[in-house]
């Protein structure tokens, strides 16, 4: 039979809740930080790639020595929760006061590897305060919960406080934690000879497992990829983006509590489904505003809840059911199993997804400053006012990291310009940063599909469970029939609402949504108005050399204010195109017959000088 339930008064009461509590605060850890990243990346002049290890490196101690974690707790609950509990209390102050990066992910490593410890023994003091079906519920919802919860939390304290203080606010909160173990129960003795070794020998069935790891892994992609879009990508705050990433957490809650009143694996697949439209949809955005991602959003934490709750349950199992003196511990290990596979996954989408979006941003940089530069060209400016901002962009471009986006804002801080242009280079500012938008979108857009991709596969996995079980968890072979029921009622559901939302997006324009190309040179353009005749003299005289060497206007001329040459093109190719240039000027009728001559001369004595002097002439 199961434990027997605490009848310790209020205290028995409350106990679970705050145990449950500290389980949820230890495994929110592998999330909170997510919208703290950008500015844990700016405080210490970092790169993506190394930021993430403030995640892998928490996620990674966590699964590599849960089922230690585990065994330390066994038969002794009690006394490792309250020496573990402190001990990461100390780890999370050491976080908060971290000096630099590689200090902050070591003491990201040990909260993990002291966590591993704290949810295994919370777990065992669950079950013997509760009795064994409450402790499994309590414990996975905590886990569930405070993994979905842990970014928009983390961004809010980001944003209202700073990243050091979301470390530093969880001691008070582990505190908590320690006063619900004083009035839960005392531990279970540990097992000895067989029923040491039935529990240790306790493993969960393989293929909930697997799921469970490759459902974490594309999680990482919704709980990771996506809030950095919004703050690096789209420039939210912290607050927004913790405000639009709580869809996530409140339909995870709901569509949690449904899959845990269910048996079998089938949730579980309708769950990793809908994940995989809702991540699918995220890489087919057909717009940069966060509206975008709240339907992705609702189908990802749907999925969230139905897949986690149904694959740590049937990972436990009927783990230690009836047998009240090793119920605790039996459980736990099974449980400790399902901590090491979700974590593992979480490293294994950081790990596979990070190296793709940040070589997919470098990819889009180029084209994004294109259209920015052609922006610029084409804006109705003094041609001073183009060159000042010309060169204040470049700047900051070249101080912008490969992973990063240039910070716009600053380059337009520093460029001045009259009252009457002023609205004008508001305009353009906003144009710029829609460029931005679409590169970044653009960029996140085969890792969200890569993300996509894990979550069918978690879902082929918790569907050859349910083969493989005949019925799934906690049924039995006579029960084929109803599982195949309810998997050709809720699969198809699912994939019918993935689909639904994926063609959605790919009729307003998802999968074309980045950078906008930059026009043919050799084809004929509408010049800004308002601008002096000599502006539009050298916009028809750049258009017709690039026309004429097969490249954009707007890389051959990046390349001649920086004083070089493009690469595999000689002095005089150069000036035979510009030749051609200006007499494309003198077609459209900016330059006569007499200023074209003069201007050609002056090429010819002069060189790549006499080309930028050409470019950039006196107004």
């Amino acid at each position: 039979m199961s434990a027997p339930r605490s009848g310790r008064g209020s205290g028995g009461r409350v106990s679970p809740l705050l145990l449950a509590l500290t389980v949820g605060l230890v495994l929110a850890d592998s999330s909170v930080v997510t919208l703290a990243l950008p500015a844990i990346l700016r405080e210490f002049d970092s790169t993506v790639n190394a930021v993430a290890w403030v995640l892998i490196a928490f996620n990674l101690a966590l699964a590599l020595v849960a089922l230690y974690g585990a065994r330390l707790a066994r038969g002794r609950a009690q006394r490792a929760f309250l020496v573990s509990v402190p001990l990461f209390i100390v780890a999370c102050i050491a976080c908060a006061l971290a000096p630099s990066l590689g200090f902050l992910v070591g003491a990201r490593a040990a909260q993990g590897l002291i966590g591993a410890v704290v949810v295994a023994a919370a777990l065992e003091l669950l079950v013997l305060s509760t009795g064994r079906d409450r402790a499994i519920l309590l414990w996975a919802a905590a886990g569930v919960l405070g993994a979905a919860v842990g970014p928009a939390l983390g961004g809010f304290l980001t944003e209202w406080l700073s990243w050091e203080a979301m470390f530093a606010l969880q001691a008070p909160v582990a505190v908590l934690g320690l006063l619900g173990a004083r009035g839960a129960p005392a531990s279970a003795a540990a097992p000895t000879g067989a029923a040491a070794v039935a529990v240790g020998a306790s493993r969960p069935a393989l293929a909930p497992l697997i799921a469970l790891t490759l459902a974490a892994a594309a999680l990482s992609a919704a709980l990771f990829l996506l809030v950095i879009l919004l703050i690096e990508g789209w420039r939210h705050s912290p607050a927004e983006a913790a405000l639009t990433v709580t869809v996530m957490p409140i339909a995870a809650l709901v569509a949690g509590q449904w899959a845990r009143a269910r048996h079998g694996l089938v949730p579980a697949i309708a769950g990793s489904v809908l994940v995989a439209g809702g991540l699918a949809a995220l890489g087919l955005m057909p717009g940069a505003h966060a509206y975008w991602s709240l339907a992705p959003q609702l189908a990802i934490g749907l999925g969230l809840g139905l897949a986690l709750a149904t694959l740590i349950g049937a990972s436990i199992g009927d783990a230690g059911a009836g047998d009240e003196r090793t119920a605790p511990a039996a459980v736990a290990g099974p449980a400790a199993w399902t901590v090491a596979a979700r974590h593992a996954g979480i490293c294994i989408g950081l790990l596979l997804l990070t190296p793709v979006f940040t070589a997919d941003l470098e990819r889009v940089r180029p084209p994004a400053e294109r259209a920015g530069l052609s922006h610029v060209l084409d804006a109705p400016l003094p041609l001073a006012a183009k060159i000042d901002l010309a060169q204040a962009l470049e700047i900051e471009v070249g101080q912008a990291a490969a992973q990063e986006l240039p910070d716009l804002d600053a380059a337009f801080a520093a460029v001045e310009v009259s009252a009457a242009d002023r609205p004008v280079v508001d305009d353009l500012h906003e144009e710029l940063n829609e460029e931005l938008d679409r590169g970044a979108t653009e960029a996140f857009s085969r890792s969200f599909l890569f993300a996509a991709l894990l979550a069918l596969l978690a879902a082929g996995a918790a569907f050859a469970g349910t083969r493989s079980s005949g019925a799934g968890a906690h049924g039995s072979p006579s029960s084929n029939g109803s599982v195949g029921a309810r998997l050709a009622v809720a699969v198809p559901g699912a994939i019918a609402a993935g689909a639904l939302l994926v063609a959605v997006h790919l009729a307003l324009g998802g999968g074309g949504f980045g950078p906008r190309e930059v026009a043919d040179p050799c084809a004929p353009r509408e010049r800004p108005a308002g601008v002096e005749r000599t502006q539009l003299a050298a916009l028809a005289t750049l258009d017709g050399a690039a026309c004429k060497l097969a490249m954009p206007r707007e890389v051959l001329l990046r390349e001649l204010l920086g004083g070089e040459r493009p690469a595999g093109v000689s002095e005089d190719e150069l000036v035979d195109a510009f030749g051609a240039g200006i007499d494309r000027a003198r077609d459209e009728r900016h330059l006569n017959a007499v200023q074209a001559a003069a201007l050609r001369v002056g090429l010819k004595t002069g060189g790549l000088l006499g080309i930028i002097g050409l470019l950039l002439p006196e107004e």
